[in-house]
């Protein structure tokens, strides 16, 4: 797996993990190839195909006042305008188009319109990435043609599917999860509708992983909220972490089937 595509979902600001695991996964001397991702995975495959490296991507990070990038619009369709964000992922894309990468990137989102998953794969990266961090009641959705388009996370939160379209001969799936999800109760409204856009997205998402990851990177942050800042170092180290294991298990893997026993070795002297 030398060369190969990377799927990255979403997680709000967890998502950070993607950096390390990828920062991991570039040290292992792998090529990649395509990267495709939903939401905050959006946001780090958008920057990692305009030429950032993850070290980059750490500092701008953790460099960002999420307080500053916070413009309240009650009366549009979102708590907020994400014009902001917006001019943030503008500055750090330096504008670029998808015409304009040397990897090919796909971002992942829902088209409220046509009531359907929406693969964007051209035009501006840095408006595609806001459509894809469009969380529905909190972000305004993007408007792109006959489009109103918003957060992927419920149709596909892992496009593995969508990197193997895209031609990759691999494809690692970076995942973030939190294992305490399934026994917590609900404290609240927004904690409620996370649960069920949790359920009716796992389903989905997971039957996709099966079919089209050839490995899949389980980074468990069951200790960090969805929209906690303080911990982005932290997350982001978990990452890379976890990515080391599961490199290393596939390294054992591969060096065991190498290996030729001697009666397997006379079995095949002997035909």
């Amino acid at each position: 797996m030398h060369e190969t595509g990377v799927s990255f979902g979403g997680g709000c600001l967890r998502g950070v993990a993607h950096i390390g695991a990828l920062k991991e996964i570039l040290s292992h001397d792998i090529s990649v190839t395509h990267v495709a991702g939903t939401s905050a995975g959006a946001v780090i495959a958008g920057l990692f195909a305009c030429g950032m490296r993850p070290d980059q991507m750490a500092d701008a990070v953790e460099s960002l006042s999420i307080r500053k990038h916070l413009d309240i619009g009650f009366n549009r369709k979102g708590w907020l305008k994400g014009d902001r964000f917006y001019q943030t992922l503008l500055k750090l894309t330096d504008g670029k188009y998808f015409s304009d990468l040397d990897i090919p990137l796909a971002v992942v989102c829902v088209d409220l319109h046509s009531r359907s998953l929406t693969i964007i794969k051209e035009g501006e990266v840095a408006k595609a990435l806001r459509a894809s961090i469009a969380i529905p009641g909190v972000f305004s959705p993007v408007e792109m043609g006959s489009k109103l388009l918003v957060d992927g996370y419920i149709l596909n939160n892992n496009p593995a599917d969508v990197v193997k379209a895209m031609g990759a001969r691999h494809c690692i799936a970076i995942r973030v999860l939190s294992s305490n999800m399934q026994n917590e109760t609900p404290k609240g409204v927004l904690s409620c509708v996370n649960r069920y856009m949790d359920i009716a997205s796992s389903i989905h998402t997971e039957q996709l992983l099966k079919k089209h990851s050839d490995m899949i990177m389980d980074i468990d942050l069951v200790d960090v909220g969805r929209f906690d800042h303080k911990s982005l170092s932290t997350v982001m180290k978990r990452g890379q972490d976890e990515a080391r294991k599961v490199l290393l298990q596939e390294k054992m893997k591969e060096s065991v089937n190498r290996v030729v026993y001697l009666d397997q070795w006379l079995k095949k002297t002997s035909v």
